[in-house]
């Protein structure tokens, strides 16, 4: 369900998203708001699991609130039900020892979706790998990122085949 909201607020028109919480939801909402060059304001991001309710604050490239009726259709049209894709997932994972700085280099690039982030520190955890630093980067519904990551136990890098082949 798609809400566009000219009253709630004086400096912005609110574009309400309640779905299904898929896989790549929210970055399709965000690419529709964005190819329309809509500026989103501030956003407000909630979800239960199962379900989520989004609301972007946005405006128009001269800063306006929405009036123009094509670009309220086309929001609506463009983030109404069965309109999002929800693509699939091409993916690659690199990781490499790097023995001089005592850390390990992983690549991250592939399809970027909500919480992915997420879930890749949550499963580096889970390894018992430390998060030095990481760079992450995000375009056009892709992602690439570099993590740097040390062995939680030792503080160094990981060396052994066995557990870079398990990491990867």
């Amino acid at each position: 369900r798609v809400t566009v909201d000219n009253t709630s607020d004086m400096t912005a028109t609110l574009v309400k998203v309640d779905s299904a919480n898929k896989y790549g939801t929210l970055l399709e909402v965000v690419q529709v708001l964005t190819d329309l060059k809509l500026t989103i304001n501030r956003a407000y991001i909630s979800s239960d699991g199962e379900w989520f309710m989004d609301v972007f604050h946005v405006v128009d490239e001269e800063g306006n609130k929405l009036y123009d009726g094509q670009v309220i259709d086309r929001i609506e049209q463009s983030l109404g039900a069965g309109s999002l894709s929800f693509r699939g997932t091409d993916r690659c994972v690199g990781v490499e020892a790097e023995a001089e700085a005592a850390q390990t280099v992983i690549e991250l690039i592939g399809r970027d979706r909500p919480g992915l982030l997420s879930e890749v520190f949550a499963v580096l955890t889970n390894l018992k790998c430390n998060i030095a630093a990481s760079e992450v980067w995000t375009h056009d519904g892709r992602m690439a990122a570099l993590m740097y990551v040390t062995d939680a136990e030792t503080g160094g890098g990981i060396e052994e085949p066995e557990r870079l082949d398990t990491v990867k």
